[in-house]
């Protein structure tokens, strides 16, 4: 896989961002029940565009386009509608071996709501969005509950990125950064990425 790049910034014009869910549901032929089943491999998607792109700016996105070569390359990104924000403790998985929605983390201060409903935060390269309110106990062990699911179990000790949370993601297909360009050295353009795993 190639290197993992930094997109330049700045900020888009407007963004949509959602959750691309991987669920299959079954319908019983015989008496119409249903069954859904989720499956790992839920990813974030989003939709970015920049309306007022000066020179120096587009010059940086087009270089990173350009060296992501397509649905090839991987960029590091994160939901530019909601900052971080600065970790009460230093965060990092207690457990071996946790799989699925909820993660047993420490290292946070005592007694504190260290994670709010909305939060994201980023471990073993993954990109969470918090689901419920997280409070750590007298010893500074929380219970994180997230979405989507741990694609795979992170080591004891991995680190929670909350400041500035990121997921790894790719050109959603490979024609996407179309430059458009306006008089003045403006330019404009609108690119949809999905996490890359």
């Amino acid at each position: 896989m190639a290197d993992v790049l930094e997109w330049p910034g700045p900020n888009p014009s407007s963004l949509s961002w959602h959750l691309e869910s991987n669920t299959k549901t079954f319908r019983s032929p015989f008496n119409g029940a249903s069954q859904t089943v989720r499956f790992p491999g839920s990813r974030w998607a989003c939709t970015v565009e920049y309306s007022v792109l000066e020179e120096d700016q587009a010059r940086k996105i087009e270089a990173v386009i350009a060296a992501l070569d397509g649905e090839y390359g991987r960029v590091r990104i994160r939901d530019w509608g909601r900052d971080g924000k600065v970790p009460a403790g230093s965060p990092v998985v207690s457990d071996t071996d946790q799989t699925g929605v909820a993660l047993t983390t420490k290292g946070w201060s005592a007694n504190t709501l260290v994670l709010r409903a909305g939060d994201y935060f980023t471990v073993n390269s993954e990109l969470k969005k918090v689901t419920a309110d997280a409070t750590s106990n007298a010893s500074g062990v929380a219970v994180v509950q997230f979405a989507p699911m741990l694609r795979s179990s992170p080591a004891a000790n991995a680190p929670l990125e909350v400041q500035n949370p990121w997921g790894i993601f790719k050109l959603k297909d490979n024609s996407q950064g179309e430059i458009r360009r306006a008089p003045g050295l403006i330019s404009s353009t609108t690119i949809e990425f999905e996490e890359a795993f």
